[in-house]
């Protein structure tokens, strides 16, 4: 995880100038000094994270209207992360707004077609609350969805696919509406797609920025942009490591790249 915040912008522009400042007596260090702070512009602005979003998100929204086409066992929320510490609820853990976008999705599918739905997502420590377990409690206690399965024991998203593939398997279930980041969809549909499952995605919580190259606006570094360019960086890293890592998922994921 540590790799990760290093590597991913804005650390990695930031790190990258720091060295070439300490290297700057040498021409080595002028270079990374150049290369770092032009990175770490690019990597700030709507214009580059309007593009990065848009390679990502290749599948379109749901055509909910279509769905008694298809024969759908249940519906699939992944898990986004937890506030550990929400004062507010006093002090105990809670879904942080990526995963309750993915819940609020889940629930208004689970009322237009009345199927199940399983919550996937493991505990981010050992004495917390599986993050499924607060994805059922605000299903059934607040959008009044249930009785809702869930899967408490993984910690990324192949591990989403593996262990829900095996409950859906236990229910006779093989065809399944998946909701997720419309970002993060591409990878979380062939992890599933590689435990045999047939995925029909539900995306949500789209990046939706059309950055005017003639606004200057896109031009100037934004919280936003570089938030949505980090989240970029990280799901393209994750597409990259599931290819070498997992032999199932390569053709699935290189040709939902090239889509």
């Amino acid at each position: 995880m540590l790799i990760k915040l290093l590597l991913l912008p804005p650390s990695g522009p930031l790190l990258i100038s720091l060295l070439g400042a300490f290297l700057w007596r040498w021409r080595s260090g002028s270079v990374l000094l150049i290369i770092g702070v032009v990175s770490g512009y690019l990597f700030s602005i709507p214009v580059t994270a309007g593009l990065l979003s848009r390679s990502l998100q290749s599948e379109p929204p749901l055509i909910e209207y279509l769905l008694p086409l298809h024969k759908l066992g249940a519906i699939v929320v992944l898990g986004g992360g937890i506030h550990e510490d929400a004062p507010e609820y006093g002090d105990n853990p809670t879904v942080q707004d990526r995963t309750l976008g993915r819940v609020r999705y889940a629930a208004r599918l689970a009322r237009q077609t009345g199927l199940p739905v399983l919550a996937t997502g493991g505990r981010p420590k050992k004495d917390y609350p599986a993050e499924a377990e607060l994805m059922k409690a605000i299903l059934e206690r607040e959008f009044g969805i249930g009785p809702v399965l869930i899967e408490t024991k993984s910690q990324n998203t192949w591990e989403n696919a593996t262990y829900s593939a095996a409950i859906l398997r236990r229910h006779h279930i093989n065809t399944i509406l998946l909701v997720t980041n419309a970002a993060h969809q591409p990878r979380a549909a062939a992890a599933f797609a590689a435990q045999g499952l047939k995925v029909i995605p539900a995306p949500t919580l789209f990046f939706n920025d059309q950055p005017d190259l003639l606004d200057p606006q896109s031009w100037l570094p934004s919280v936003r942009a570089i938030a949505e360019i980090h989240y970029g960086c990280y799901e393209w890293l994750g597409r990259w490591w599931y290819i070498v890592r997992y032999t199932k998922i390569q053709r699935l994921l290189i040709s939902s790249g090239e889509d």
